[in-house]
């Protein structure tokens, strides 16, 4: 069997794997990417990405393939928590270009992957993982084959960034924890010859049992994405033309942007999927992407947080591969310290809004008097990821906008009181959680995680 020698083998090319093979190429780093598709390839995916986003992909260098799509960079947000709404700008940052986009994965991923075969990695789509190489309990390649040609790939490192059902991570059986499953599901579409507002705007609005995003998206589509409870599943597939577009036109300002617009290509949809962490590293090895932590994508933060873990995924294993094999365990343990304590205050936050029903009445409270304080740019950046909602939805603003609630509110005051209590029992046993992690059973962490690609039985 033909053996090559890498660095790095990276499998998966798309949000995390291509970025990371990029920037460890141009670091000097002898790496190899390995895809099973061939792109350009559709996937499961919000296709959103916030400010933090567009200002990695602007480090990566494809700003201008990126305006190429003709996606609009939105400057706003239109945003709504049950009767609450407000129009804001998206906050900026030095070194941002814009606050918030949509690029289809057929488009985006070949810019990715482009970016990564500039940076000099070896890249080899349809190519299929199906073993390790390990020296003992180190994992020291892959073996792949490549239409019908087996081969071996041997590295320092070997990164599975390949999305939910990682093949990487069921190979080094790594343990999933703190899992959350869904309670709401979503389908999206494009449409063309949209009425969207002068200055592009991202409409996220949350109320009663409706869910609802839209966003200007690439060649001048617009994209509507509708998240309804999961108990309205079976009802919403006997029509799920009529049941899109009836949850998609009660949201107001979607409903005035589809207004003469015809939906391109097929109504697409995520219906069955769970929250988790998955161990982040081992000897040999390490989970980028949704292969090592996948949120409830309400707040549609799949992409960013796949670009957030490769950049400070980079330094650590640049510093790995300069020493010894225990030197880049430590490193890369460091790395995964890192992700689990970054990324766990936006994973509850995420499966918060992803909850059947309505937000507790104290929410929408506490996001009125953020804006009113002027400090609605706080919570925008929830959504980028530069602010963490335990210090913008802290237990102080909590009892504080719950006061102001109920000498407002006559009637529900119990519930209210109720609400409350109930989230800072939460709170203290997500606290727990993050510390003492709820593993499930090897048997239970190798089941399928739910479709990822796109293929005619999730479509129409």
């Amino acid at each position: 069997m033909l053996a090559q020698g890498f660095d790095v083998v990276i499998v998966g090319a798309r949000c995390a794997g291509s970025p990371l093979a990029a920037m460890l190429a141009r670091q000097g780093a002898n790496v190899a990417v390995v895809e099973r598709a061939t792109f350009p390839r559709d996937t499961l995916s919000t296709h959103i990405f916030e400010a933090d986003g567009l200002a990695f992909l602007d480090r990566l260098g494809v700003t201008d393939q990126l305006r190429a799509t003709g996606a609009p960079f939105m400057t706003r947000s239109n945003s709504r928590a049950e009767d609450f709404q407000f129009n804001a700008a998206w906050p900026q940052r030095s070194g941002d270009v814009g606050g918030s986009a949509s690029v289809r994965r057929t488009l985006l991923d070949p810019i990715l992957v482009g970016a990564a075969e500039e940076a000099g990695a070896e890249v080899r789509m349809a190519t299929d993982v199906t073993g390790l190489v390990q020296d003992g309990d180190r994992v020291t390649g892959v073996r792949v084959r490549t239409h019908g040609h087996e081969a071996e790939l041997r590295a320092r490192l070997v990164v599975g960034a390949d999305g939910r059902n990682s093949t990487v991570a069921n190979l080094v059986a790594a343990r999933k924890y703190n899992i959350v499953p869904n309670q709401r599901f979503a389908y999206w579409a494009f449409f063309e010859g949209a009425n969207m507002p002068a200055e592009p705007t991202n409409v996220f609005h949350r109320w009663a049992d409706k869910f609802v995003i839209g966003a200007a998206a690439d060649n001048g589509l617009y994209q509507v994405v509708v998240i309804p409870e999961l108990c309205e599943l079976p009802r919403f597939r006997t029509n799920l033309e009529s049941s899109f577009m009836e949850h998609a036109l009660s949201c107001e300002p979607v409903a005035e942007a589809l207004e003469g617009a015809r939906r391109v290509g097929k109504l697409l949809g995520m219906v069955h999927y769970t929250g988790f962490f998955r161990e982040p590293c081992g000897p040999g090895w390490m989970l980028v992407g949704d292969a090592g932590h996948f949120k409830d994508p309400s707040p549609g933060r799949g992409i960013g947080d796949a670009f957030s873990q490769v950049d400070a995924a980079v330094p650590e294993i640049v510093e790995g591969l300069g020493g010894s094999p225990e030197a880049q365990d430590a490193a890369l343990a460091r790395w995964g310290r890192w992700r689990d304590h970054e990324f766990s205050d936006h994973y509850w936050f995420a499966n918060d809004l992803g909850k059947a029903g309505r937000v507790p009445a104290v929410f929408p409270q506490m996001v009125a008097d953020l804006h009113d304080k002027g400090q609605i740019g706080r919570f925008l950046d929830l959504f980028t990821h530069r602010e963490k909602p335990s210090k913008v939805l802290s237990p102080a603003r909590l009892f504080g906008s719950a006061g102001r609630l109920l000498r407002h509110q006559h009637q529900g005051r119990r519930a209210v009181l109720s609400e409350v209590r109930t989230l800072v029992g939460e709170n203290a046993h997500r606290q727990l959680l993050n510390h003492r992690h709820a593993y499930v059973t090897p048997a239970e962490a190798l089941k399928p995680a739910g479709a990822t690609e796109v293929d005619a039985s999730s479509a129409r």
